[in-house]
């Protein structure tokens, strides 16, 4: 009994991780980080701002607590826009009470 087998340093096993991760787990994240996060913080602010007339250090302070809250959801696996708006929305409204 004969097998054609090739060397082990020659066999691919399914265990071993690719040299390279494939250009789509790498695409999302980024299009995430660069488009579609600052995109919800620019549109949450933009709607922040036509509730009620504010202060520009008001809004300078708003900006920061929704970078920090979005790029938060973010890191949590969120992805879409919209509920990245309506999540730094919530977060800024229950800052704005507590001032």
């Amino acid at each position: 009994m004969t097998q054609n087998r090739r060397p082990r340093s020659e066999q691919a096993t399914a265990t071993e991780a690719p040299a390279f991760p494939s250009s789509e787990t790498q695409t999302i994240p980024d299009l995430v980080e660069k488009s579609v996060a600052p995109a919800a913080i620019e549109r949450a602010l933009a709607v922040y701002q036509q509730l009620n007339v504010r202060d520009q250090s008001v809004i300078v302070q708003a900006r920061k607590i929704l970078t920090q809250h979005i790029y938060g959801m973010v890191d949590q696996g969120e992805r879409d826009e919209q509920r990245l708006t309506v999540g730094g929305l919530a977060h800024l409204q229950q800052w704005s009470l507590g001032e």
